[in-house]
Order: structure tokens, then sequence, then C-alpha cells
């Protein structure tokens, strides 16, 4: 089987699911391959920083997902042997730009949130990627199951194409 896309993303993690949601939101169709058969969801959390914050505001998932995760005040590291405090750091301070905005935001919730907020079909899960080929004007990503997908890297306009 063959199918015809302008944007491929290998990938359904953060990056991948982010890059699609942001391309949605410009009016640009993506395809995410993913090899396992659903969205990998191991590891539990992550520290997000404010320029995470604002990207995730850019795509509209900034106030959804601050509803659900706590502001950080700070970080406290403390001796594995002794269990006394060695360091202490306070994100209430101002940084040079402004406030910090820090929060521990459960991975499992962002990739789901970023997945829902795509159109059906946009993550094609159980595709794992064998190849890329060039073709002319045409990349040519080989799957495992023997699906081809067509990328015209030679459009008028078009956004991205590099895979």
């Amino acid at each position: 089987m063959q199918v015809v896309e302008d944007v491929v993303i290998v990938g359904a993690g953060i990056s991948g699911l982010t890059t699609a949601l942001g391309l949605h939101r410009l009016g640009i169709r993506s395809l995410v391959l993913e090899s396992f058969d659903s969205l990998r969801i191991t590891g539990f959390a992550l520290t997000t920083w404010t320029n995470a914050w604002k990207a995730l505001d850019a795509i509209g998932l900034g106030d959804y997902l601050r509803q659900q995760h706590l502001t950080l005040l700070g970080n406290v590291v403390s001796s594995r042997i002794s269990g006394l405090q060695t360091f202490e750091m306070s994100f209430k301070e101002k940084g040079k730009h402004g406030d910090h905005e820090n929060r521990c935001v459960k991975r499992k919730l962002l990739l789901e949130a970023l997945a829902s907020e795509l159109p059906s079909g946009t993550i094609r899960f159980s595709s794992k990627v064998v190849s890329i080929e060039e073709s002319g004007y045409f990349k040519l990503v080989h799957l495992a199951d023997g699906t081809i997908c067509n990328i015209n890297t030679n459009r008028q306009g078009s956004q991205s194409q590099s895979l």
C-alpha cells in the first residue's frame, strides 16, 4: 500500500506529538508513525520550566495542564548517606526575564493531552520505519508492514520537508 503525505513525523513521543499539534494548529496535516501499538507512557514525570510552558501555551494546552499540576516552589537536595540537606534552590525569585514557572508534569497526562487534540488518524500505531530513500522529489518512507509513505519535497509553499 502507498500513501502520500506532506509531513511525516517518526515517533509519537512528546516531541513528535507536540510537532504534529503545532502543525495542526497552523492548518498543516501530518502523519505520526509510532512503532509501538499505543502511546508509550513509561516514565513518571518531568519538570517543565518557563520556556516549556510558553510552548504549551502556544499550542493551546498550557491552561489545561496547569489545572492538573502544582507549581514547584523550589528544590532541595539531601545526602543519601547522612540525610542532611546539601543544597536548596528557590524558584520564587524572579529571573532575568520575569517570574519562573516550574511544574512537575505527569508524562502520561501530557501525552494523552497532546494526542487528544490531534485529528483522528494523525497517529498511526504499529508503524515501524525500516528505511527511508530518495526518489526524485520524493522521500519514500518504508514501513515494516510493506506500506510506503511518499513525501513530496518539492511542493510550492511547503512548510517542512525534512525527515
